[in-house]
């Protein structure tokens, strides 16, 4: 079947190899006409070198071509950039749109965000531990794939699935859009942590708690705890909090390591932490580890001191 991915990154590319592996054919959309003529006439990318993607693969740099193409529309654009992307094209109820991008925006969702325009949406989520690098290797990879709609899913299990890309399905695609998007605040965090040189206790620790403050923003949204200690949540949070193939970790290690900075590409978690920090104000959600990196982020603050801050608040049951 003919499929579309929006965004020429690495997790796009990753997901098109595995849907040209499926025998798809698959039109990416990107803006940059020299990414395109590269897939096109040289089957190669600039983000992943020494690799020759399929001939099922083409790119174009139109928006309309790459809608057109398709009923099954896989979104791997930031998250700031889906919302007016897509907008002029939901008129069309038959297409399914899968989210592959992770954080809030405007203190939504994306699913929430589409379901405010039309309930009637075709909407999932992918996530789960799946580094893009590690895809394209055919390095056995699990994920979860969530629709409201189980019929949607599961249809989309069947197209993304093979024998090194494992694929489960699920309904809760407000708790797995959440986890998503926390995971790479953590992910930052624990970055920092190690970058500062803080120990394994802190860093375990962090996550730890970090899970429990996670809880009060999928009960916000409605989603369900379980999903918390799944491939979406506790998968993601391993992978991603203790690798620099992490963006998100690397950022943070940078931070605080005194190392220089790096080119790293989109860090999905900085507009994450705005919005988590605005989130958890207006609804009084708990979260000072979240908190915490917001202040250091954005704010200055050393990072030993919100440690001790942290360290230092009122003792309590677990």
């Amino acid at each position: 079947m003919n499929i579309t991915i929006l965004g020429a990154g690495h997790w796009g590319l990753a997901l098109a190899s595995v849907l040209a592996e499926n025998n798809h054919d698959v039109l990416v959309y990107a803006r940059d006409m020299a990414k395109v003529d590269d897939l096109n006439n040289n089957h190669h990318s600039i983000y992943i070198k020494d690799y020759e993607f399929s001939h099922l693969i083409k790119a174009t740099n139109s928006l309309d071509e790459a809608m057109n193409f398709s009923d099954t529309i896989i979104i791997s654009l930031p998250v700031v950039a889906v919302a007016d992307t897509l907008m002029p094209y939901l008129k069309d109820s038959k297409k399914t749109f899968v989210f592959t991008s992770k954080g809030f925006y405007k203190s939504h969702t994306m699913s929430s965000l589409f379901n405010e325009y039309d309930r009637n949406l075709k909407l999932a989520v992918l996530s789960g531990p799946s580094f893009s690098n590690e895809v394209i290797a055919k390095k056995n990879t699990a994920v979860v794939i969530a629709s409201k709609n189980l019929d949607v899913a599961k249809s989309l299990q069947m197209i993304f699935s093979n024998d090194y890309f494992r694929v489960y399905t699920s309904q809760d695609i407000e708790g797995v859009e959440v986890c998503g998007a926390i995971k790479n605040v953590f992910a930052i965090i624990c970055g920092m942590v190690d970058g500062a040189q803080m120990g394994s206790n802190t860093k375990n620790a962090l996550i730890t708690r970090g899970m429990s403050e996670m809880k009060g923003v999928i009960n916000l949204f409605g989603g369900n705890i379980e999903t918390l200690y799944g491939l979406a949540g506790i998968g993601d949070i391993m992978l991603t909090c203790n690798s620099f193939e992490s963006r998100n970790y690397s950022y943070g290690y940078q931070y605080t390591s005194g190392k220089q900075s790096e080119a790293i590409g989109v860090v999905e978690g900085l507009n994450t932490i705005k919005e988590i920090h605005e989130i958890s104000r207006e609804n009084y959600i708990d979260m000072p580890i979240t908190n915490s990196l917001y202040e250091v982020l954005f704010n200055k603050k050393d990072i030993r001191e919100v440690g001790f801050e942290l360290m230092n608040r009122k003792l309590k049951n677990e």
